[in-house]
């Protein structure tokens, strides 16, 4: 009897251990599908805000690109110039409509609705100005003098769109700031409940909340890429030269830095405004963009009105001719300037400096080179390129 007894009690126990391991894992299983569940939400909502914000830099990508064909067809003589700027300024449309389309898909916010609605407002008023000013300059049936009225009020309908764009850009980020803190806040909460309830489960549970966190930060980390020019940012520049010039010491193949700087820009700002002064450097990006044919060549904006294009395992002749490149493909885009003092084209003042990384050189001494060679260029009357090489110096 007693045997049987002793038995049947660990019989008893053994069910009850396997009850209870059984229970709690099921009970750990549903609290971390649960954070689980949410996490993938969220990340849902992200790359849903993050989706509303692309659409709406396109839109307004496609007004500054639309305002520059304008200012093109209005700086050039020639008709048929005049008219193929014409068949962009139209192709646009099509890129807008599509991201516009989308957009309108996307959004749930009644605020941003709101907002949205203004900009579609503005974007109405500006429209005919536009279509005015297009058909004038095509058929040239309006005087000069209106065609300048024109230009004006267009431009100040065309300002007030893109300041809206920019406020709905602000929108967005902040209600992504909104979504960030109550993830994170959330994420507390179920940490803390699954602790509580079941300790035996928490190894599992933070395997899966890291892994979460991990993807929640690869799709909310800060962006590598300039928002005005869509070139890189300094951040990033900084990592990518240091990994070449350590790439150039380990084996012994030059790099090359190209530093540009547009002439006359404070000017430019003055006499066409900032607004104004935002598109040509995004156009003057875009045409650096363009002379760049190797996947490893680099381009970032610096500062202001300055980029850097690095280029590795580049000598210092083709360093050279491609900075010659860009110069004169800048030039030939016909800007129209403020200053004519150097072209009535925005130009730009190139140094250029390459070397081989030594050991135990810092990058440095090839960003000064090439700043220097800028300036020098710069001092020679600008609208020109000026290179050292390090190698010869030294």
């Amino acid at each position: 009897m007693k045997r049987f007894f002793v038995n049947e009690m660990e019989s008893l126990t053994s069910l009850g251990f396997a009850t209870v391991i059984l229970l709690t894992m099921i009970a750990a299983a549903m609290a971390l599908w649960r954070l689980d569940s949410w996490n993938e939400e969220v990340f849902g909502l992200v790359s849903h805000v993050t989706a509303e914000a692309e659409y709406t830099h396109t839109m307004r990508d496609v007004i500054r690109k639309r305002e520059i064909s304008i200012q093109r067809m209005i700086a050039t003589d020639d008709r048929f110039a005049r008219d193929e700027e014409y068949v962009k300024f139209s192709g646009y449309a099509a890129e807008y409509a599509q991201a516009r389309e989308n957009l309108e898909n996307l959004i749930t916010s009644p605020e941003i609705r709101e907002h949205y609605q203004r900009v579609q407002e503005a974007i109405n008023y500006t429209k005919p100005f536009h279509e005015q000013l297009t058909e004038a300059l095509i058929h040239g049936n309006m005087p000069a003098t209106d065609i300048r009225a024109l230009t004006v009020e267009g431009s100040k309908a065309q300002q007030k769109v893109v300041v809206l764009l920019d406020r709905l850009v602000g929108m967005q980020r902040e209600r992504r700031q909104q979504m960030e803190e109550d993830y994170h806040q959330t994420r507390r909460q179920i940490l803390v409940l699954t602790v509580l309830v079941y300790l035996a489960s928490i190894v599992i549970a933070v395997m899966v909340v890291r892994k979460s966190t991990s993807r929640y930060k690869y799709v909310s980390r800060l962006s590598i890429t300039d928002e005005l020019t869509g070139a890189y940012n300094r951040r990033y520049f900084d990592m990518v030269l240091e990994e070449e010039w350590k790439r150039s010491m380990r084996e012994y193949t030059p790099v090359s830095l190209v530093m540009v700087d547009l002439d006359l820009f404070k000017s430019y700002n003055d006499k066409f405004g900032h607004q104004m002064g935002d598109v040509c450097l995004y156009s003057v990006t875009k045409i650096i963009s363009g002379q760049l044919k190797r996947a490893a060549d680099f381009i970032a904006r610096y500062g202001g009105e300055e980029f850097a294009l690095v280029l590795p395992n580049t000598n210092a002749e083709n360093a050279r001719l491609l900075a010659e490149r860009i110069r004169r493909a800048v030039e030939e885009a016909r800007i129209q300037s403020a200053n004519d003092s150097v072209s009535p084209w925005v130009t730009i003042s190139v140094g250029v400096a390459t070397t081989t990384a030594e050991f135990n050189q810092p990058c440095e001494v090839l960003i000064k080179a090439a700043d220097q060679a800028m300036y020098k260029s710069k001092q020679a009357g600008r609208n020109r390129v000026t290179d050292v090489n390090l190698a010869e110096v030294s």
